[in-house]
């Protein structure tokens, strides 16, 4: 049985790339601070205790890994101190026992373009952020020159049923088939999401049929107009009314708000495409691919995320 340790379980990717592995008969460990945060269905012996930060403990946890997931993340607005310095002990523990890497991407490292971008587009990142995505993905191909592997898998803002704090808790209010969408973006926009568990399923096929030792793949995703999820709601006939997010709340509060402030940085996402060409990965995995029609996405989410939105009111 190939085993994956999930460093990151707690968040949205950790844990859908976790229901994933286990769907397709792979072993998987999670290396956590806390035990108590380990989802149920982990066992005594495939949690490990320590930090990622700390390469010994990132090294007993992955001792006989084949695949470690890395869905890890410092605070947002603590990336410049933090990203860099909490990837490097599982670049070198992956360099040292040959393991294989599996990272997400995302689409900080370009510069918007009204053209799908492949794997081969230059990276020219507009932010920050961005330059620091660079910074990791370069750091991540001379892993795969001294001894790691990698599978690298881009992707957009993430949709899903199981997700914390997704843009559509922000973006949805209604209830009985009458709703309202509170769009980040104007209806001419394009904008670049991605289903994790379609994600996360396709991820698992790329790792067990890994080209090389530094594999780069962008999700097809959905390139999506306000129409398009005016036609989702529909389609599920429901009514929905679509209205413009309220930005200048962000705005207002950003400059007292670290947090906010590098959220309403990153607004240019809202207002200029950022869109992947995914036919490498859809001539790759062919019919194996999993792709769910958007109307379905729409149907399980509008439940998760009005419960959710109702569970931050009453608390």
């Amino acid at each position: 049985m190939k085993t994956a340790l999930v460093i990151g379980i707690g968040g949205n990717f950790g844990l859908q790339m976790a229901h994933a592995l286990r769907a397709q008969g792979w072993q998987v460990n999670a290396l956590l601070r806390n035990a108590s945060k380990a989802p149920a269905w982990l066992t005594a012996d495939q949690i490990h205790i320590g930090s990622a930060r700390d390469k010994a403990s990132v090294a007993r946890a992955a001792k006989g890994a084949d695949v470690i997931v890395y869905a890890a993340n410092p605070q947002y607005h603590r990336w410049h101190e933090e990203a860099l310095q909490m990837l490097e002990p599982v670049v070198q523990v992956a360099q040292e026992q040959g393991a294989r890497i599996l990272f997400p991407g995302n689409v900080y490292n370009f510069t918007p373009t009204d053209q799908p971008i492949s794997e081969r587009h230059r990276m020219q990142a507009p932010t920050d952020k961005g330059e620091i995505r660079i910074q990791m993905e370069a750091r991540l191909l001379r892993a795969s020159q001294q001894g790691a592997k990698v599978t690298l898998v881009r992707a957009g803002d993430f949709l899903g049923e199981q997700m914390q704090m997704s843009w559509l808790d922000y973006m949805l209010k209604g209830k009985n088939g009458q709703y309202k969408l509170s769009m980040p973006h104007d209806d001419q926009h394009v904008h670049y999401w991605t289903y994790l568990p379609d994600l996360c399923a396709n991820a698992v096929k790329l790792v067990e049929n890994a080209q090389s030792d530094f594999d780069v793949w962008h999700d097809p995703g959905f390139a999506l107009r306000t129409s398009d999820w005016q036609e989702a709601f529909a389609a599920n006939g429901w009514t929905v009314k679509t209205s413009a997010f309220p930005w200048w709340v962000f705005r207002l509060i950003a400059p007292f708000n670290p947090m906010l402030r590098e959220v309403f940085k990153m607004r240019y996402l809202w207002q200029r495409p950022v869109v992947m060409d995914g036919s490498k990965m859809c001539a790759a995995l062919g019919a194996q691919r999993s792709q769910t029609d958007f109307s379905n996405i729409v149907a399980g989410m509008v439940e998760r995320s009005l419960h959710t939105t109702a569970q931050l009111k009453q608390a």
